[in-house]
């Protein structure tokens, strides 16, 4: 690996571990401005196929397809009185691992995976969500800092067993 491509994956892991922090501290203003203006925000439905068949998820159906706009309406949502999924608030921390920088062009783009373990907990209740997934990240290099453009998150399960999908991946 060379020098180029080690700085890259420790300033992505970085980026990364300050996107969790942000979301895990309920900072969703400070993790919003890390977004692009073209942003593409996707989750699509996993499903289940005979053997090796791939894709083995939907490419027409999604858990969430949003863009930047529809992404800023979601933040601006849980910080209303209507976010009553969100009240209380989750109690959550992200787990990022297995940082892959894919494809990097110094001060423009970048290509980066990643895994993410999401533990969620609600209020008093004793039951907790763990969402697990692989995120494929697009990023552009705006003003002097790195912007998410495009973020692929695909779930392991088939059968999402939460009761909402209020949070961020």
């Amino acid at each position: 690996m060379s020098m180029e491509m080690m700085l890259a994956t420790h300033e992505f892991q970085q980026w990364l571990y300050r996107e969790a922090s942000l979301l895990d501290e309920i900072d969703f203003d400070g993790w919003f401005a890390l977004m692009h203006k073209d942003l593409k925000y996707v989750m699509p439905v996993r499903v289940n196929k005979e053997g090796m068949e791939r894709p083995d998820y939907a490419t027409d159906m999604f858990a969430f397809n949003d863009d930047y706009e529809l992404l800023k309406l979601r933040v601006e949502r849980l910080k209303t009185d209507y976010a009553w999924a969100e009240m209380p608030p989750s109690r959550t921390r992200r787990n990022v691992n297995n940082v892959r920088v894919m494809e990097f062009k110094a001060n423009e783009k970048a290509v980066v995976k990643s895994y993410l373990m999401l533990y969620r907990s609600r209020s008093t209740d004793i039951f907790h969500d763990i969402v697990s997934g692989e995120r494929t990240d697009e990023f552009t290099y705006v003003d002097g800092e790195w912007k998410l453009s495009k973020r692929f998150f695909l779930i392991d399960q088939t059968t999402i067993n939460t009761r909402n999908l209020a949070i961020f991946v």
